[in-house]
C-alpha cells in the first residue's frame, strides 16, 4: 500500500508514485493487517498445487490513464457524499469521531448495491469506512452484480491511524483514512467462492492487467483477474494492488479511492 499525504480535500493533480515508494509504503501498511482466517489458505500450498501444464493467455485490453469514476467521487464534499449515499439506498449511520483520520466516517449496516461487504471472520455487517469509499463501493457493487457476485469478504477496511499520524496528516490516505478495502474472497450467486490466495495464480512482479499480462486459462483465475482488471479499466478505484505486486498482497486485492488525485495505479 502507498504512503502519500493529502494536504486538503481540494482536487489537484499529483505525480504518480514510484514503484519504490509504493513498495516501501505497502510493507509498512500491511505489517498491521490481521492474519487471514481459514478461508485464506497458505500461499506456498497454492504455488505447489498450480498445474504448470495449464496454458496462460493474454489478460485483456490496455488500462485507462484516468479513473474518472473514482475521481468524480473523490471530488465530493462530505455533505454531497452523504446525500449520494442516502440516495443509493445504503443503510448507514453517521459517526462523529474526533481524531479517527476519516473526513466523513460512516458505519454501513447492510448490503451495498446488493452486495454484502463484510470482514472474513464476522457474519454481521457493521463496516466502518469513509463515505467516499462507501459510495465507491456502490459503483463497484454494480460492477460485481453484473458478474453475479453477491458477497465480498475482506481482511481490512479502516485501520485507525496513530495520534502522531493524525497530528501530521489530519486526513490520512488508504486504510487509516477509511478509503481502502482488502478484498480476499468473492462469493457468487450460485455459491461458488473464489479465494484470492488460492485461486488468483499470479506471478510476483509480473504485469497484472493489459495485453502484456498473462493469466492462467482456468475459470477461477480468469474470473478473479476480471474482477480486478475490468474494475481498473472502468476507473472505479484510483489504486488496485494484486498478489503480483508484492508478497504482502498475496492474499487480497487492495482497492482504494484517493483524495486529490486523478491518476490510476495498478500493479
Amino acid at each position: 500500500m502507498i504512503r502519500r499525504a493529502f494536504a486538503s480535500l481540494a482536487l489537484c493533480l499529483l505525480p504518480l508514485p514510484t514503484q519504490a515508494q509504493v513498495a516501501r509504503d505497502a510493507s509498512v501498511m500491511d505489517a498491521s493487517t490481521d492474519a487471514p482466517d481459514a478461508a485464506v489458505v497458505d500461499a506456498a500450498a497454492v504455488d505447489a498445487s498450480t498445474d504448470a501444464s495449464v496454458r496462460e493467455v493474454p489478460e485483456g485490453d490496455p488500462l485507462i490513464e484516468t479513473p474518472r469514476s473514482a475521481t468524480e467521487i473523490a471530488m465530493l464534499t462530505p455533505r454531497q457524499c452523504l446525500r449520494a449515499l442516502t440516495r443509493a439506498d445504503v443503510a448507514f449511520e453517521r459517526v462523529r469521531w474526533g481524531s479517527s483520520g476519516m473526513a466523513t466516517p460512516v458505519v454501513v449496516r447492510g448490503p451495498i448495491g446488493g452486495v454484502v461487504f463484510r470482514a472474513s471472520r464476522d457474519p454481521v455487517v457493521h463496516e466502518t469506512m469513509d463515505c467516499l469509499l462507501a459510495l465507491t463501493l456502490v459503483r463497484y457493487a454494480r460492477f460485481l452484480r453484473a458478474r453475479h457476485v453477491r458477497e465480498v469478504r475482506h481482511l481490512s477496511v479502516h485501520r485507525p491511524a496513530t495520534p502522531d499520524d493524525v497530528a501530521e496528516h489530519p486526513l490520512p490516505p488508504r486504510h487509516a483514512g477509511g478509503l481502502a478495502i482488502d478484498a480476499a474472497v468473492f462469493v457468487f450467486d450460485d455459491g461458488t467462492e473464489y479465494n484470492v490466495t488460492r485461486d488468483f495464480h499470479g506471478r510476483l512482479g509480473a504485469p497484472v492487467c493489459g495485453p502484456t499480462a498473462r493469466v492462467l486459462d482456468a475459470p477461477e483465475s480468469r474470473a478473479l483477474r476480471s474482477l480486478f482488471c475490468d474494475a481498473a479499466r472502468a476507473g472505479i478505484f484510483h489504486v488496485a494492488l494484486s498478489p503480483n505486486f508484492n508478497d504482502e498482497h498475496r492474499n487480497h486485492f487492495h482497492l482504494e479511492v484517493a483524495r486529490s488525485v486523478s491518476w490510476l495505479f495498478v500493479r
